[in-house]
């Protein structure tokens, strides 16, 4: 995960099979990610999207 002075992490997921992107952002110690399809017009963009917060989050190591 890369840290912009904004707080927000654009990152794509090309180089994996997934075909989502997302945009964490952190502020004032609150964590969203929002998930998205890499190509999707711009009218479809408001409905398929998913948004998980601090409390949503698994360690990938504990879940294993």
């Amino acid at each position: 995960m890369h840290e912009s002075p904004m707080g927000v992490t654009p990152e794509s997921t090309t180089e994996h099979t997934s075909r989502l992107q997302h945009i964490t952002v952190n502020q004032d110690d609150v964590v969203v990610c929002t998930m998205f399809p890499q190509n999707v017009d711009e009218n479809a963009a408001a409905t398929q999207w998913i948004t998980a917060t601090a409390d949503s989050f698994a360690s990938l190591e504990e879940q294993r």
